[in-house]
């Protein structure tokens, strides 16, 4: 019997009903994990934030908005995300700016797996300005796996930024543990401790996995940072810390204390003005010091403590030392760890190193060389611009919070899921679609990286093109830089179209055949946009359940940064770069530059390393050719990130990036 296209049409609604009624209970499941709801507090929410705040309680993956309106003090209590997917409070409507006589403006009290990031809103680069009678923000009692991002703390309380338990030196055994504490891209200013990270008497609190970079902090009574107990897994780096110990009390006026018990590398850091030393270590050893620039201070001091271990070294390498108060530049009291010193260079007519200790063989002086230390200088530090002033030395690009190509930073960064939702996406379909485009957004913790597949229905416009072309949008509410797109293919061979741009102005990004079957198909992308759309041009058959996206919010760049930087490029595309082109950034033997003919007579081309080695130089001559072409092939140096930097005789400079693919 041959049925009516009515009549199969209704068969088959039928069967695919059942099909999705026994498929409930495994699609439900999975996407049970993901969380895409959002809870916002305004100025009437409570102080006190809990599970009970709401009458679901946020959990993995949930996203806390402070509106602007918010000035009040909050404390967050009891309250968890997961180790996959922490819980985010951000800034929403603008800046939140909280001054209050409570003892924090933000605390996070027994509270694990948070991420409180002022990176809501683009142009604003501290979405949260904290003020408080006590601390700016802390993360207090019990709590771990907390990182914060993006704060502005000024006030003239105690703490900027404050992570322990206070045990008075006697823990429980084993000793509670803080882990994964991360802490970047702020600015603090005008406090007493700038940031209080561990207890200072030993035993206590163990932190393990601690990370604290790109970070101002200026004008402190006490350290710039302080951080003890402090045993696993502590990289400080890439921090500006000026005018420390402006209270000028005795073992209180360092700039960079590192207490008992702690281990520690620390590198590319600029240290500037304190009444007594840039950095005072007294861990148990196994501390890096490594290319800082220190300087207006009394240098390096070293002294061992109560968790000293007797194997575990102390290297000093690579450091500039300028203006030093005291008579040395590093003073050693510390007779239990072996002290490497290795190529150093300081300037004035003082000693580099003296040996206190009464151990005469716990240490070793190579190549450390009384030189012309040049100062260093910043574009604007009346207007808090902390970025490397144009024409800074070379040897210290890679250095501080506001460096120039700090661009760089986001090239080392894991490009994160953008958590897609179906509140996200926008039916173009006259009528709606036949098959909600929500299917492409409904299994999101089902990821290629996690080898997991989507089980619910494709997305279908209509049964056939009699009302093509189809269209769907994602709004994705801020512009993103996309790093990939990954399509789940569920095998029709029809082409699926995506594109980006705004509503009413696309252009094609790429197109996918759909050829195969339950299978991830992810493509590398590099551009910036709010929107995706999805089209189905031929054909209703190109069959997709699910779309996971990866990137970054464009907002996390620091605007007090030159333009002058370029970002990787999977596709190759040419990068303007100020006047100066690299015509392809991932380097492969032949590096290009497209030269303006202005800049093209009489230039020098220099290429260094991140920490400031000079692996290339060559000098042009009457060059009248506006493409360059640079034959890398015989540098030795090669794989990864470099500076390179154009000169002439005009006093015009150009700092670029570029990346060697280690030909």
């Amino acid at each position: 019997m041959k049925l009516s296209p009515t009549i199969f049409k209704t068969l088959f609604r039928i069967k695919i009903g059942l099909l999705l009624i026994c498929l409930l209970p495994v699609i439900a499941k999975s996407a049970g994990n993901e969380n895409s709801r959002k809870y916002f507090i305004d100025n009437q929410t409570s102080y006190f934030i809990t599970n009970q705040t709401w009458e679901i309680a946020p959990t993995g993956g949930d996203t806390i908005f402070i509106l602007a309106e918010r000035t009040r003090a909050l404390r967050f209590e009891q309250m968890s995300g997961t180790e996959e997917a922490p819980i985010v409070v951000i800034n929403s409507g603008g800046q939140v700016q909280i001054n209050t006589e409570a003892w924090g403006a933000i605390t996070f009290e027994n509270c694990s797996f948070f991420k409180i990031s002022g990176n809501g809103i683009k142009g604003i680069q501290y979405g949260f300005s904290l003020a408080a009678a006590t601390c700016g923000l802390a993360f207090s009692e019990l709590s771990s796996d907390c990182e914060a991002e993006f704060i502005n703390i000024d006030h003239d309380g105690f703490f900027g930024i404050f992570a322990k338990k206070d045990y008075d030196g006697n823990p429980p055994s084993p000793a509670p543990v803080f882990s994964n504490l991360s802490i970047h891209d702020c600015f603090i200013q005008n406090v007493t401790e700038g940031m209080y990270i561990g207890e200072t008497k030993s035993p206590g609190m163990e932190f393990r996995h601690v990370r604290i970079y790109n970070n101002v902090v200026k004008n402190t009574g006490r350290e710039s940072i302080q951080i003890a107990n402090a045993v696993e897994d502590v990289e400080i780096y890439n921090n500006t810390l000026i005018n420390a110990g402006q209270d000028n009390i005795n073992w209180q006026s360092n700039i960079l204390q590192l207490g008992d018990n702690t281990v520690a590398n620390v590198y590319n850091n600029i240290l500037v003005g304190a009444p007594s030393f840039g950095i005072i270590s007294m861990g148990m050893g196994n501390n890096i010091f490594t290319n800082n620039y220190i300087a207006s201070c009394k240098g390096i001091f070293t002294d061992n403590r109560l968790f000293t271990v007797a194997g575990y070294p102390i290297q000093i390498e690579n450091n500039y030392f300028r203006d030093i108060t005291s008579t040395e530049a590093v003073k050693n009291m510390n007779e239990i760890n072996f002290l490497e010193i290795r190529n150093n260079n300081w300037d004035g007519e003082i000693e580099f190193y003296k040996n206190n200790s009464g151990n005469s063989n716990n240490f070793i002086l190579t190549n450390n060389q009384n030189v012309n230390v040049v100062e260093i200088s910043f574009t604007n530090p009346d207007e808090n611009d902390y970025s490397l002033a144009p024409g800074t030395p070379t040897e210290y690009l890679s250095m501080g919070a506001g460096r120039i190509g700090h661009e760089v930073e986001e090239i080392h960064r894991v490009p994160e899921q953008i958590v897609l939702s179906s509140d996200m996406i926008v039916d173009e379909v006259t009528g709606g679609s036949y098959w909600s485009a929500n299917y492409l957004t409904d299994e999101q913790n089902c990821t290629p990286e996690n080898n997991l597949h989507p089980v619910s229905q494709s997305w279908k416009p209509y049964w056939n093109m009699d009302k093509g072309p189809y269209h769907i949008y994602i709004d994705l509410k801020t512009v993103h830089q996309l790093t990939s797109i990954a399509l789940h293919d569920m095998h029709n061979t029809k082409n699926l179209v995506i594109s980006i741009g705004e509503p009413g102005n696309w252009t094609p990004l790429f197109t996918d055949p759909c050829e195969k079957y339950q299978v991830w198909k992810q493509h590398d992308t590099d551009v910036s946009t709010r929107y995706i759309r999805i089209s189905m041009l031929e054909s209703v058959y190109a069959a997709v359940n699910e779309i996971v996206v990866y990137g970054f919010s464009e907002n996390v760049k620091k605007s007090n940064t030159i333009k002058s930087g370029l970002t990787t490029s999977v596709n190759f595309v040419e990068k303007d770069v100020n006047q100066i082109k690299i015509c392809q950034n991932l380097v492969c033997e032949k590096l290009q530059l497209t030269i303006p003919e202005e800049l093209s007579i009489d230039f020098q081309i220099e290429i260094f390393d991140l920490k400031g080695n000079k692996i290339y130089s060559e000098s042009y001559k009457n060059h009248t050719q506006r493409l360059l072409q640079i034959n890398l092939s015989q540098l030795t140096n090669r794989g990864g990130m470099y500076l390179l930097q154009y000169s002439n005789q005009k006093g015009i400079h150009e700092t670029l990036k570029l990346i060697m693919s280690g030909f």
